[in-house]
């Protein structure tokens, strides 16, 4: 049997010029991340990371305490173009601007709802192929009797939920919205099939002087 605990990276610079670099409580949150996985002990056979410089913040973050000596990346594994397929479905759709965190879900759910049922024009890559890459680089590092490490985003970790729960778009939605940066999920490999064994979590930030750092965005 394989284990993968994979990590959403921690809070990136949204509202930003630049969201593609952590703010300085995601660098808090990975570092915080990293001790704790230190501290309990586990040895992992292989890590890998999207090629996003919020995936490799978070594990540089993170490698203070572990000292993982090598890892690789894999483009697989970044997350969907969302503000571009966004923006394409913006101005197909003429949607209003949403400036509220209720409204900027809601419109996730529309967007994301267009997005897989594919009637968004101009998008950089359809939902298919963004589903079908994630899911491969799955398979390739998911290997059975080795106990592996991903950093990557909330979409790819919702795409990994659906697969290994059965569920649908609207589900996936949902847990997106409610992946907290820096939170670990973990699953099983048994003879190829993957079992959910923990969900979203984040024993790193459960001190009431850290419930500060329990971010979703």
């Amino acid at each position: 049997m394989g284990e993968v605990y994979f990590i959403r990276h921690g809070q990136a610079s949204f509202g930003t010029a630049n969201y593609d670099r952590l703010s300085p409580l995601g660098h808090q949150q990975a570092e915080w991340l990293g001790q704790y996985l230190a501290a309990t002990g586990l040895q992992f056979d292989h890590v890998i990371t999207g090629t996003l410089r919020r995936h490799r913040e978070t594990l540089a973050a993170m490698n203070k305490a572990l000292g993982i000596a090598a890892w690789d990346e894999d483009i697989r594994l970044n997350e969907m173009a969302y503000f571009a397929v966004e923006r394409a479905f913006d101005a197909q759709y003429g949607d209003s601007p949403a400036d509220t965190p209720d409204a900027m879900a809601a419109q996730f759910v529309r967007v994301m709802d267009a997005y897989e049922q594919d009637r968004i024009s101009d998008v950089p890559e359809r939902f298919a192929d963004f589903r079908a890459r994630v899911l491969a680089a799955l398979d390739d590092h998911g290997v059975e009797g080795k106990r592996v490490l991903i950093v990557s985003s909330g979409g790819p970790k919702g795409i990994v939920m659906r697969h290994a729960l059965g569920l649908d778009g609207a589900a996936m939605n949902r847990i997106i919205l409610g992946t907290m940066n820096s939170s670990l999920s973990r699953f099983l490999n048994r003879s190829g099939t993957l079992l959910l064994s923990q969900y979203n979590a984040v024993p790193h930030l459960d001190q009431p002087e850290r419930h500060h750092a329990q971010t979703y965005i």
